[in-house]
């Protein structure tokens, strides 16, 4: 790698990148502009509202209260200690005719209006509120009738209610005094103050600590994601990436160079939105100080070892976040559908930075490296004064380590010119009309987008709802829904189903083959999630639990079916169909592969569950490739399937014959057995299979 060829490709890349007007839009009005004008312009809003709704003068009636007199006279006198305006309404004549109340209220103009009820005038806006009484279980029930769709009848409301508690508090007492008892020492016999031993710097930083890092994630992403179109789709659409391409350079001299330049304006967008909101914070403490009778006793000095290690997370985190923007953007064709395509991960990226507002998730061993996620809780730490080097280390390695990934994968994709001038994701079929479609053709990458989009987002609510209500026969209808979708997109863009899914009847030595393949895959399987385990007991505990729960006093026929068969039928027709059929034809057979067992692992969504079952899907498509029968993944599926089923149903019998896989703390002599068990199995099964499919390529 020439650093000489990479500093040129990089001004290159910066000088283009500066030309757009959109950047320079997104990296200087947005930060220095716009967040200031929404935070001045929000304090000043939310201060107008709060100081309306005390100053209005909310209108009250009361509906056949008995002590009417007796209730206006105590309201009026308690609301001026809250600060309430309310006018109390006395009709100008009630008459009782067969039909119900008739209210004449006399306006300010002298006119008279006439209500049939309360209620009524309540909703032509005449009256904001109005207490009714009624007797329940011997009691005196006030009832506060509203309109919650309205903010003053809401507020009005509100304020009744104060009023009430007043009321009822001022009985109490009352009562007591008859009684010849001390209110005080009846109705409140202790007394409690809080003590707040945090320093004024650590309460006003985790104020901080909820706002600048969603601001800053979400300004480092817009900051990296124009400079990732413009350098990817935007050549794409210009015409000059194969004018780049042809130039006497390496790809991974011109990648980083757009990666570098990417990054620094990354950098750049969240140093300027950090500089605007440090001149913010210092207006809002001057504007403070000024209006403050007691000096503000602050030390804003305190805060410079927190801005100084967030600088150097901005600058890591620029990294990945433009990585990430160009592993994306380079799949589009266009400007345009670039920009369809980082919407999603906008979305993605702003609800990881939303972890820091909650105040459950906190840094630890499992949150630290979770992308984004970890940036979020460690800059809430920081302004918390709070400084564990060995989590500030995991956070920043971590994302270095991501980052590089990344950079590794645009590598791999600047070598696909399926990638770079083919379709891209753009090629969704199911667009097209079906008449014009060509018969037995491969999904395209965008089919795959798609395809998955839309059974994730069915999963995710369709499906869960499905299973809350119904339990296992939910499961049931969630599995169909995978099978059904796929195999009616598949059917209605006329993809080739022999050639995608595999459809090859597996021979019985393929079966027994499979059979040692997965023994050896679940064994290592085992002591993956128990050392996983170990670093995540978190997600260890939620990792079955859902699923046990709907398990639970279901029939053994229909645990099998719903759990093992079905699954393995469904499930694999998506992923080892059409999923890896697709992929296959398009990279390399080892990219194939793992990007199946990565997605099959994303689906079960648990960070252990993502590891574990991933791997088992790269074993399932691997089997596939070598077999070239779907019919052997399925076969793997159902009885690692079976087996869980099995040990959570049979669980004395199963521990029984195999005690090691019920030990709570198996010990590192157990552990080593199995990795030796596993790794011997697994191996020599696939290289078995693997020689079986040479062997029948030769013949």
């Amino acid at each position: 790698m020439n650093n000489r060829v990479i500093g040129a490709l990089y001004k290159k890349e910066m000088t283009d990148i500066l030309r757009d007007k959109k950047t320079i839009l997104m990296m200087v009005v947005i930060p220095l502009i716009l967040y200031p004008l929404i935070f001045v312009g929000s304090m000043y809003l939310s201060s107008s509202i709060m100081n309306a709704s005390t100053s209005n003068t909310y209108r009250v009636g009361f509906d056949h209260v008995p002590e009417e007199t007796e209730l206006r006279d105590f309201f009026e006198e308690k609301a001026k200690e809250y600060h309430y305006q309310f006018l109390f309404l006395v009709p100008h004549g009630l008459e009782e005719e067969s039909n119900g109340a008739v209210i004449s209220v006399l306006q300010e103009n002298g006119d008279e209006t006439e209500y049939a009820s309360y209620e009524e005038a309540l909703q032509k806006g005449y009256l904001d509120a109005y207490l009714t009484v009624e007797e329940m279980e011997g009691k005196r029930t006030y009832r506060i009738v509203y309109l919650a769709s309205e903010t003053d009848s809401q507020t009005a409301a509100s304020m009744l209610e104060d009023m009430l508690a007043e009321y009822r508090l001022f009985l109490r007492e009352d009562k007591l005094l008859q009684a010849g008892l001390d209110p005080e020492s009846v109705l409140y016999p202790i007394a409690f103050e809080y003590k707040d031993v945090s320093s004024k710097e650590e309460t006003m930083g985790s104020y901080l600590g909820y706002i600048i890092p969603f601001l800053m994630i979400t300004s480092i992403l817009m900051g990296a994601m124009y400079p990732a179109i413009d350098t990817t789709a935007g050549e794409k659409e210009r015409g000059t990436l194969e004018t780049m391409l042809t130039l006497p350079v390496r790809n991974l001299e011109m990648i980083m160079s757009k990666f570098l330049a990417t990054s620094t304006v990354a950098v750049a967008a969240a140093l300027l939105n950090l500089i605007s909101m440090g001149f913010l914070g210092i207006y809002m403490f001057e504007t403070m100080q000024a209006t403050s009778d007691v000096p503000l006793q602050f030390d804003l000095l305190s805060y410079l070892p927190a801005i100084a290690i967030m600088i150097l997370c901005v600058l890591v985190f620029a990294m990945f976040a433009s990585a990430v923007c160009l592993c994306v953007c380079i799949f589009a064709k266009s400007f345009k559908e670039a920009q369809n395509y980082t919407s999603p991960v906008m979305l993605v990226f702003m609800f990881a930075g939303m972890a820091g507002m909650i105040p459950a998730i906190t840094l630890n061993g499992t949150t630290s490296l979770i992308p984004v996620v970890n940036i979020a809780l460690l800059i809430v730490d920081l302004f918390k004064l709070k400084f564990d080097l060995g989590m500030i280390a995991v956070v920043l390695l971590s994302n270095v380590a991501y980052s590089l990934l990344a950079v590794v994968l645009m590598t791999k994709l600047f070598h696909s010119e399926e990638i770079l001038f083919g379709d891209g994701t753009g090629g969704i079929r199911l667009l097209e009309r079906r008449s014009n479609m060509k018969k037995n053709q491969i999904p395209g990458i965008g089919d795959l987008v798609l395809l998955f989009s839309v059974l994730l987002l069915l999963l995710m609510f369709a499906g869960s709802v499905a299973i809350l209500k119904l339990g296992i026969y939910g499961l049931v209808i969630e599995q169909l829904m995978i099978l059904g979708i796929t195999i009616l997109y598949c059917w209605y863009i006329r993809t080739d189903f022999v050639k995608v899914f595999h459809l090859r009847l597996p021979k019985i030595l393929d079966l027994l083959l499979a059979t040692t393949l997965w023994a050896g895959t679940y064994i290592m399987m085992m002591v993956l999630s128990a050392l996983l385990s170990m670093v995540f007991p978190g997600s260890a505990e939620n990792a079955g639990q859902e699923l046990l729960d709907i398990w639970e006093n279901v029939p053994v026929w229909l645990l099998i079916l719903s759990s093992a068969v079905l699954p393995a039928i469904c499930e694999e027709t998506a992923f080892r169909g059409v999923l890896f059929g697709t992929l296959q034809k398009k990279y390399r057979i080892s990219v194939a592969i793992i990007l199946t067992g990565a997605l099959f692992g994303l689906y079960h969504m648990n960070l252990i569950k993502f590891f574990v079952v991933g791997f088992l899907g790269c074993v399932l498509a691997y089997a596939v490739y070598q077999t070239g029968s779907i019919g052997v993944s399925v076969w793997m599926h159902f009885l690692n399937n079976l087996f869980a089923v099995l040990l959570t149903v049979y669980e004395e019998q199963m521990a029984a014959a195999f005690p090691v896989f019920f030990e709570e703390n198996p010990g590192v002599g157990s552990l080593v057995m199995l990795v030796i068990i596993g790794i011997v199995l697994f191996a020599v099964s696939a290289l078995l299979m693997r020689k079986r499919y040479f062997s029948a390529l030769k013949q």
